[in-house]
């Protein structure tokens, strides 16, 4: 499958005001998690790898450790139960909506889909 990839510049730009893209998230957390997402994006991303940087960005987050330095992680996304990590994950077809064009965002849905079916 030749999957699209995309600059990250417009989207990092989005989800650092992700609150004016998507003006009715479900949850404060969910702006802030767009903020904390950025920090896990590569400058160049196909659906896939935006899929894996936010399960990494929430794997983080859950454990209060960045992955990449070991270091601790200063958030207010820090400490929750794992149910407001799960659904953070919920809300990743919703950002990629808001930041995405729809191709894009179609794909970050398909890879979803397609992992919550094998692991059902």
């Amino acid at each position: 499958m030749n999957e699209i990839t995309l600059s990250m510049d417009e989207p990092k730009k989005k989800l650092m005001q992700l609150n004016e893209s998507l003006p009715n998230a479900s949850n404060e957390l969910v702006y802030d998690f767009g903020r904390f997402l950025t920090g896990y994006l590569n400058p160049e991303l196909a659906p896939q790898g935006f899929v894996m940087a936010c399960e990494l960005a929430l794997y983080d987050l859950q454990t209060g450790t960045n992955g990449f330095t070991g270091k601790p992680i200063q958030s207010r996304l820090v400490g929750y139960p794992s149910m407001t990590y799960s659904l953070l994950r919920m809300q990743i077809p919703i950002i990629a909506d808001a930041i995405f064009p729809a191709e894009f965002a179609a794909g970050v849905k398909a890879i979803i889909e397609e992992v919550n079916s094998t692991t059902q």
